[in-house]
């Protein structure tokens, strides 16, 4: 029997930008859809002094009635993140500098733009 990996999916936003609410649609989607998923989010302290993050894992495949219920992880790991989506250049970049975006696994999705 294989074990099926979750996707895991890291948003990185400013206060205000919509983070929480891209991470709410996906994970309403995902609900709809019957696919397992688990979202948790640290805000940041203010504007600039902290990234404030969303984080999602989904189990790609439907749930099914007999199914377990999958343990998620309540934040990423270096290295295992499949999609990073960051709203700013500097977010993306903490990203990066933190391991997060791998050139093997990661996808990043990234505004090239600063906010200052």
């Amino acid at each position: 029997m294989s074990e099926l990996r979750p996707v895991k999916l890291l948003i990185a936003a400013m206060g205000g930008e919509g983070g929480g609410v891209l991470m709410d649609w996906i994970v309403n989607a995902c609900w709809r859809l019957d696919y397992p998923v688990q979202a948790t989010s640290v805000p940041g302290v203010a504007q600039r002094t902290g990234a404030t993050t969303y984080y999602i894992e989904i189990l790609p495949e439907r749930r099914k009635p007999d199914d377990k219920r999958p343990i998620f992880a309540l934040t990423p790991t270096s290295g295992e993140v499949d999609l990073m989506v960051a709203t700013e250049l500097a977010e993306a970049a903490r990203a990066v500098s933190m391991g997060f975006v791998t050139t093997d696994r990661t996808t990043l999705i990234a505004a090239t733009h600063r906010v200052y």
